[in-house]
């Protein structure tokens, strides 16, 4: 079968090299990502243009034998997930160590106001936010260590014949691939996903490789139109 518009993630050059290939991608747009408010574990779903994103993702990726689809358990994780998923008769799995940093107080309000509503946590995350714990969240580091372990776990569980896709968060994300990289935890933030962002990740050895980052090239891409 032919996908024109496939994206032409080249996980097979990955699996030549015995590694195990990982897709790891971020949900699409959510109303508060638009809105710019803090998002960590508040449930909130895709809106249209998320929803359309995951299509376009699902779409380009549809030429991928995936071995499983992995997913955290927020529902514009899920809602991802399974716009990837269903297409092939497959149900995405929980990865409960791979939902957003607990943003605890934070949630649903805007950057723009945090100097002026946490001074003392906005003082210490700009020195160095590693260790800086979110009021009633968690620490950076909290957070990179858990995603971290979660994604081991799940290329634990995988063999180089067949991809697997991830579908996580910005934060979350990017801890893994601050790991992969060599970068200090405070990096995380440096870390561009946008909404529906692919990463194509190689593990072999327990190290990881990054072949491809932050590919958002679906988002250019429209849907074909179904004849009757």
């Amino acid at each position: 079968m032919e996908y024109p518009d496939c994206n032409p993630i080249e996980w097979q050059r990955v699996r030549d090299n015995g590694e195990i290939s990982v897709l790891l991608i971020r949900h699409g747009q959510t109303e508060w990502n638009k809105q710019r408010r803090f998002l960590g574990r508040t449930d909130i779903p895709l809106d249209a243009t998320g929803r359309q994103q995951a299509a376009l993702l699902a779409h380009s990726l549809a030429h991928i034998p995936f071995s499983a689809i992995y997913s955290s358990p927020l529902s514009r994780a899920w809602g991802t997930a399974e716009a990837m998923a269903t297409p092939r008769a497959m149900e995405p799995i929980v990865a409960e160590g791979l939902t957003e940093l607990d943003q605890g107080h934070l949630e649903g309000r805007f950057g723009s106001n945090l100097k002026a509503d946490f001074p003392d946590f906005y003082r210490q995350w700009t020195e160095d936010p590693t260790h800086a714990r979110i009021p009633g969240g968690e620490t950076l580091a909290e957070c990179s260590r858990r995603s971290i372990e979660a994604f081991m776990s799940i290329v634990r569980e995988q063999t180089p014949d067949k991809p697997c896709a991830i579908v996580s968060h910005k934060v979350a994300i990017s801890a893994i691939i601050c790991q992969a990289l060599d970068l200090a935890i405070r990096d995380n933030m440096t870390i561009e996903q946008r909404n529906t962002t692919i990463n194509l990740l190689g593990i072999k050895d327990g190290k990881i490789t990054v072949y491809g980052l932050n590919n958002a090239r679906h988002l250019t891409e429209t849907l074909p139109i179904e004849r009757p």
